[in-house]
């Protein structure tokens, strides 16, 4: 029986509600998307909920469900997650934070918490900041610049805990936060206070740097503070492979992304021009999956624009990142052969462009076979569409979906 090849396409954000722009349409609605419906006479649709009903997915629990690993058992926080695709190399123990380049104030309230989001100048901040902040209280601190604004901080040593509190207030107008403790114990104490010696300690290196001074100049904001947030002790994932028998690579520009990818034993390539954002060079990203589909069973193609467009409620930008998937999904069908391969496309969770944060909605799902299935009869892939389609699973269901319809599923019994 032949195997055939497997893509999941994950548009991050994908999921959304009418939008009044839209005069009621959703983004996936008014986009066009020829390659697409091409695959709908052979395609299976539906929902997913990529945790539970009505839960609210972070992009974490969301990816590590979809491929096939139970966020409740193995989920740690998202700071190690960040660190590892930032570059960072961790051992058990290590406590690691995702975090921002923010902008404050003097008395430390947050004016922008990215910092204007974009910024060129972060290999030089995380430069300065790993010359001037060596170690805390015994404790190794190092900096990792992550995607855009994002920076990840790992703290090395004897006796930290990663049960601390935020310093991300999560919106702007209110005072960094102080680390709290989150359970009565000596390290748990210990790693709140070293992190609120460095949250003062990283706001006086910052404040005072060159490269601040020049963006100031330049009428742009300083990127003068980090704020923490999604501590985590760093726990090694089992390997894809080792339950799925699959050789598997990822394409992504998303820090957390390439951590978790990484994580799992997966060959992570991001090619020159992918951002991570909504500038990504979507060419470039199909180009390396077509490549990576020679040598791997299994490839996965992350593109987070249509996230990074519903978190600034730009509704005609999350529309062009759907048409431009489209056609790197017509552009990875037309050279790898739609009969060689198993393709599924959905999101890892719902970010409504009005509501500029996740939700707990379901996600459309489509499944394309290349083979005689029992197909779904519907005019388009969309939310509304979607719930007239045959799928309604979890995401824990869409790793054993894959290996069952690329014809790699083992037997479960005798």
């Amino acid at each position: 029986m032949k195997q055939y090849k497997i893509l999941l396409i994950i548009a991050d954000g994908l999921g959304d509600r009418p939008v009044s722009k839209l005069n009621g349409l959703t983004p996936l609605e008014a986009a066009n998307k020829p390659a697409i419906s091409d695959l709908l006479k052979s395609s299976m649709i539906g929902l997913m909920d990529p945790i539970s009903p009505g839960v609210i997915p972070g992009s974490d629990t969301s990816h590590l469900s979809i491929f096939g690993l139970d966020p409740h058992v193995y989920y740690r926080g998202r700071g190690a997650f960040e660190a590892l695709g930032a570059g960072a190399t961790l051992k058990h123990g290590d406590v690691a934070f995702r975090g921002n380049f923010a902008t404050v104030n003097n008395d430390l309230v947050v004016v922008d918490r990215r910092a204007g989001r974009k910024l060129e100048e972060g290999e030089e901040l995380v430069k300065e900041l790993n010359e001037k902040i060596k170690e805390i209280n015994d404790v190794k601190i190092r900096f990792y610049k992550g995607t855009e604004h994002r920076v990840a901080v790992v703290l090395s040593g004897k006796g930290i805990s990663d049960k601390v509190s935020d310093t991300d207030p999560h919106y702007e107008g209110l005072k960094v936060l102080e680390s709290k403790p989150l359970e009565d114990s000596t390290e748990a104490l210990r790693t709140a206070e070293i992190i609120n010696i460095l949250t003062r300690k990283v706001f006086d290196v910052l404040n005072s740097s060159e490269v601040n001074k020049r963006r100031i100049e330049q009428g742009e904001k300083p990127a003068n503070i980090v704020l923490l947030r999604g501590a985590a002790h760093y726990v090694k994932l089992p390997s894809f492979s080792s339950y799925t028998k699959l050789k598997a690579a990822a394409v992504s520009a998303t820090a957390l992304i390439k951590g978790i990818c990484r994580e799992l034993g997966m060959n992570v390539v991001t090619p020159v021009g992918a951002t991570g954002g909504i500038d990504t060079d979507y060419n470039a990203k199909a180009k390396a999956a077509i490549e990576l589909l020679k040598e791997n069973d299994f490839v996965f193609l992350h593109i987070k624009a249509t996230d990074a467009a519903s978190h600034d409620g730009l509704v005609e930008e999350k529309v062009k990142a759907i048409e431009r998937i489209d056609k790197v999904i017509g552009t990875i069908v037309d050279n790898v052969g739609r009969d060689n391969l198993i393709l599924m496309f959905t999101g890892d969770h719902t970010t409504p462009v009005e509501v500029k944060e996740h939700s707990g909605d379901p996600v459309p799902i489509l499944l394309y076979v290349p083979y005689p299935i029992i197909n779904d009869n519907v005019k388009d892939f969309n939310e509304k569409e979607a719930r007239k389609g045959s799928l309604r699973i979890r995401g824990l269901d869409v790793t054993n979906i894959l290996l069952n319809y690329s014809n790699r599923a083992e037997k479960y019994g005798a």
